[in-house]
């Protein structure tokens, strides 16, 4: 979908550090991603083909998908994941899931607002984080 493409700068965190410790995520690495302030760049030309990269001063990741297509992925704090995206209306789904099926699941949601910012909602069974990207 069109109305993804964009560059977009985090403005605001909700509930991030619950978020990571449910993932799992060490206390180190907690420290860093709440310290950061990524941004992020969405592009797809067909809307079935997509590019996401995450940019920080940390590190960067590209991921790169088609909508249903199963495929891991290693994310920014060591974790080895399968991901598998769907465009649900005007909803980006991400449902992430341990690669070797230890852990929990985790699904991302990401929608373009009305006044072009992007909104990403977070979900670990009752856990719930949001972050508000700012489009550049």
């Amino acid at each position: 979908m069109a109305q993804f493409n964009g560059k977009f700068k985090l403005d605001s965190s909700d509930n991030l550090d619950e978020f990571m410790k449910a993932l799992g995520v060490s206390e180190e690495m907690q420290k860093v991603g709440a310290s950061v302030i990524p941004e992020v760049t969405i592009e797809t030309a067909d809307g079935k083909h997509f590019k996401i990269t995450t940019a920080t001063s940390f590190t960067t990741v590209l991921v790169e998908f088609n909508l249903g297509e199963e495929f891991e992925l290693t994310t920014a704090d060591g974790r080895k994941t399968k991901n598998t995206y769907s465009l649900e209306g005007d909803v980006l789904k991400q449902l992430e899931t341990p690669a070797d099926g230890n852990g929990v699941s985790a699904t991302y949601e990401r929608s373009i607002l009305a006044d072009g910012n992007l909104n990403m909602t977070m979900t670990i069974g009752t856990i719930v984080a949001k972050r508000l990207y700012k489009k550049l």
